[in-house]
Formats: C-alpha cells, structure tokens, sequence
C-alpha cells in the first residue's frame, strides 16, 4: 500500500509540474484567447490564470452547478406543477442563467454578458407572475403586461450597454419579491394553517442565502480593489443560486397552499451536509387527475 502511495504521489506531482510548466510557457507567451473583452464589467478573479482560452477558470466552472440545480429541482417538483409553464420558466431560468454565466465569466464578451443578465432579469418577471397568483381571467392579461415589460427591459439594456441598468432594474425587482412575499408569509394566513410556518421558514432560507450572497458580492468588489483577492464571487454563485432555489419552492408552496394542500419541506443529506431542499404534497398527482380509490 505505501509503494502505490509513492507511485500515486510520484504521479500527481509529474503532473502538476507538468503543468506550470505549460502555464508558464503559454500563459506568458501569448494573450487571452478572448481579448479583447468586450464586456462592460470584469471581476476580480485574475484573468487567464490558468489556461490561455478561459478567461476567468473558477467563476466559469462554478456557474454550471446553477444550471445542475435548476434542472435537479425541476425534476424533484411536485408533479402537480412539474408541467405548468410558469415553473417550468423559473427552472429553465436556472439552466440558461446558469450556462450563460459560464460562458461571460469564460469569455469577457459582451453577447456572453448578455446571456447571463438579461435570463437574471426576465426570471425576476416570471417570479412576479408567480408570487401575484393572478386568477384564470387575469393571468393572461398579467402575463402579456410582463412580457412587453420584459421587452422593453432588453431593448434598453441592449441600447446602453451598461452594467448600472442591469443593477438597477434587476435590484428593484428583487427588493419587491423580498417584500411582498415576506407579506404574504408573514402578514397573510396561510389557507391551510400549518402551511404558515413553512412559508415563513422558506422565506427566510430564501432570503437568508441570498442575502449572504449578496454580501459575498460586495465584498469582493471591496477587497479586489484593496487586497487582490479574487474568489469571493464564487460564494455569490452558490449562494444566489440556493437561496433564489429556496424561493421558487416558496412560490410552488404559495400555490399550493391557495389549494388547501398540505405542503412538507424535504432537505436530503449526504454524510450528514445538507443538500438542495425539495417540496412533497399529499397525493401528488398531476394537476386534474385524480387518485383512483382501491
């Protein structure tokens, strides 16, 4: 055993000095694949660090567990609103949020840019439409309302090409889903009585995570400019990305409740670590069937 330990040691040490070698070579001997950026915001992770052809390594591999979990959670969905369109938006969401941040981080341009932030800022409408729980004859009247906001809310972020519209728009929207949903777990009885805790609760996952991420977000803008240190964007991935999971969940929830359904929070573990929480309902079955009677 303690010879294949030298052999497995000797091996990944050949390695990694294979590889500064090919860093130093290449990473010195010629620019970034991408350059010139074209986007209108770099972070703090330093540039090509590691391979001529990725921009920044870590932020890009860390943004595809964003698509992972938007497609986990979809399939964990209660099958009741596993096929309706405005959960299927919310998840979907996640996979091109997720793809989209990949591929900015990768490459610094300006048309990955876009498939990042604008996804962020169309997701913020389709959870307004679910958080509103519009009736059968308003839905569709709220929808085509939030579409053309939506449209409008691209053209403007195509035409300025600042980062600032982004922030702002995505910022406000984000601030109104915090409180209006806090309302509604706080402020509003729950139709079925014990389903008010676990709004509440969900809440305040929700918001706790992305709170969090969101301090992570500033910081590393704060240090970058101070200290150099380059990786806290990553904290920001991992939490956005759960706490706004934690929050669609309180969405499907609310719906839920509205139909007088029990609803139970599920968090797996492995090796005692928490992960990504799922909803389960009381015969769950897809919405107009009916469990036969034996």
């Amino acid at each position: 055993n303690s010879g294949r330990q030298g052999c497995l040691l000797a091996i990944v040490r050949l390695c990694a000095g294979a590889f500064a070698i090919w860093r130093k070579r290449f990473h010195f001997a010629m620019a970034g694949f991408w350059e010139p950026h074209t986007s209108s915001h770099d972070f703090c992770e330093e540039n090509y660090k590691y391979t001529p052809y990725i921009a920044e390594l870590l932020n890009s591999l860390t943004s595809f567990p964003i698509a992972l979990a938007g497609a986990w959670a979809w399939a964990r969905t209660p099958q009741r609103y596993r096929s309706q369109t405005r959960f299927i938006l919310c998840w979907l969401a996640f996979i091109t949020i997720g793809l989209g941040s990949a591929a900015f981080h990768a490459t610094l341009r300006r048309w990955a840019q876009a498939l990042d932030e604008v996804p962020m800022v169309l997701a913020n409408l389709v959870f307004v439409f679910c958080l509103s729980r519009p009736s059968t004859t308003v839905a569709s009247k709220l929808a085509s309302a939030l579409s053309v906001a939506g449209l409008a809310l691209v053209i403007i972020y195509t035409v300025f090409e600042a980062y600032i519209v982004f922030l702002s728009l995505y910022g406000l929207v984000v601030i109104y889903l915090c409180v209006e949903s806090g309302r509604l777990a706080y402020r509003q009885p729950a139709y079925v009585p014990k389903n008010g805790e676990v709004l509440k609760y969900l809440w305040r996952v929700a918001f706790s995570m992305y709170g969090a991420g969101f301090a992570f977000w500033v910081m590393d803008h704060v240090v970058c400019a101070s200290l150099k240190v380059g990786h806290l964007h990553i904290a920001w991935h991992f939490l956005a990305c759960a706490g706004t999971l934690v929050f669609v969940l309180n969405l499907i929830a609310l719906a839920a409740d509205a139909e007088n359904l029990d609803v139970k929070v599920v968090w797996p573990r492995c090796s005692g670590v928490p992960l990504l929480p799922f909803l389960e309902l009381p015969n769950d079955m897809p919405e107009g069937q009916n469990k036969k009677v034996s």
